[in-house]
């Protein structure tokens, strides 16, 4: 088992070299307090890239709370796998490989917590597979909302970002439903938003 403190290290090294996106340092005490406040048992992410953002949480979580998290790309998979083993965090983690909408339709919940972080052109449609999932007064975390600021563009977008930008204002809309959803936008790193389900 290694200290945390190096594990940390090692996997930002390992995300530099290999232009993997983890959470940026400025969205830390965001996601740590997010998750400390919530305090969730049983958590969904969706993108699990090298398991930076699932041992942020694991670390803040009892220990016998539990984290399913979903990864496409196999070397990202094999590489969390590899991170999370050296971690006394591992028991909680429950890696899946394969696409995050798809798998929605095979997983149950209740979730208490929900941190979307795959591709952001899916976050609509992971949504509202997720409504029936929902524990009561679970919170819904989605990073990287402004797409690099392409969110804020009022003239055309660049084409091969074109449909990905509408449906993040789409699931931007669907957040802004008062009646299913408090949402707060955090501007730090590249956006977030965290929206507590009222159902």
């Amino acid at each position: 088992m290694t200290d945390m403190n190096e594990v940390w290290q090692m996997m930002k090294a390992y995300a530099d070299a290999y232009a993997v996106p983890i959470l940026r340092d400025a969205e830390l005490p965001l996601f740590r307090g997010l998750i400390q406040s919530a305090r969730p048992e049983r958590v969904l992410e969706i993108g699990t890239a090298i398991g930076y953002s699932t041992l942020q949480m694991a670390s803040c979580l009892d220990a016998d709370s539990q984290i399913t998290t979903i990864e496409l790309d196999p070397d990202r998979v094999a590489a969390a796998r590899r991170f999370i083993g050296m971690t006394p965090f591992r028991s909680m983690i429950r890696q899946l490989q394969g696409d995050g909408t798809a798998l929605l339709d095979t997983l149950s919940g209740p979730w208490d917590f929900v941190f979307l972080d795959g591709p952001k052109g899916q976050y609509s449609r992971q949504l509202k597979k997720l409504l029936p999932q929902l524990a009561p007064q679970a919170v819904i975390a989605a990073d990287n909302i402004r797409y690099h600021d392409m969110l804020y563009i009022e003239g055309t977008v660049p084409h091969k970002h074109r449909t990905a930008v509408g449906r993040l204002h789409e699931f931007l809309t669907l957040l802004g439903d008062t009646r299913r959803f408090d949402t707060v936008f955090f501007e730090n790193g590249d956006g977030m938003t965290v929206s507590r389900w009222k159902g």
